[in-house]
């Protein structure tokens, strides 16, 4: 009698949903997006108080998205492509302090970075309103990371280079939050602090994604 009552119960609520227009089951969806973001990477420093990574300027790319969604839970499973160069302005400051005026004479080339990545977060929405839809989310995944060697120049002439390192793969944790947007399209502007878990220290960035889902 209990379980003819749970299927009845069931079915009700099935049929109220239907009626409502409410979505009985997940719904999947796929999209783009790009990515502006900074880096943070263990490593040298550039006059023994300033570590290298914050030469970096604003890296770029992009990627591509699926969601399995639910009422309030859904699931995305990403694939990113990020790259950071080194600035010249960036680097001339760092340098200021010990080189003074002379700092505006070196220059930097090389040296770039690039982040391959693939992660499976978990979402939730806070608040589901009708146009727009604060939500967390938080996940793990892979990520291959590789930086070219980097050569510095005074006036011209080389003065230093910092070696690069091959590619290598290692487990990267994000944790971040976002806002969905449902106008014409449905449209996503999502922030997430990565840590990359490597042998010879963490690497961070934080990628700031503009995306559409389809």
């Amino acid at each position: 009698m209990k379980q003819i009552t749970v299927v009845c119960a069931i079915m009700c609520a099935v049929s109220f949903g239907q009626a409502q227009g409410l979505p009985i089951g997940p719904s999947v969806g796929f999209g783009i997006h790009g990515n502006l973001g900074f880096v943070s990477l263990p490593g040298p420093e550039v006059n023994g108080t300033t570590p290298l990574d914050e030469v970096y300027g604003l890296g770029y790319g992009g990627g591509i998205h699926l969601d399995i969604e639910f009422v309030a839970i859904s699931v995305r499973a990403s694939a990113d492509y990020t790259t950071f160069s080194p600035d010249d302005a960036n680097y001339r400051s760092a340098l200021a302090g010990l080189a003074g005026s002379a700092a505006s004479d070196f220059s930097i080339e090389g040296g770039r970075v690039n982040i391959l990545s693939a992660s499976v977060n978990g979402k939730l929405t806070l608040l589901p309103l009708p146009i727009i839809s604060p939500y967390v989310t938080g996940g793990i995944g892979l990520a291959r990371i590789s930086a070219d060697a980097a050569e510095v120049s005074f006036q011209g002439m080389p003065s230093a280079t910092y070696p690069g390192f091959a590619s290598e793969t290692n487990t990267a944790i994000n944790i971040g939050a976002g806002i969905d947007l449902s106008l014409f399209l449905d449209l996503f502007v999502e922030a997430r602090y990565t840590w990359i878990l490597a042998d010879g220290g963490s690497s961070s960035y934080v990628p700031i994604s503009i995306g559409i889902s389809l």
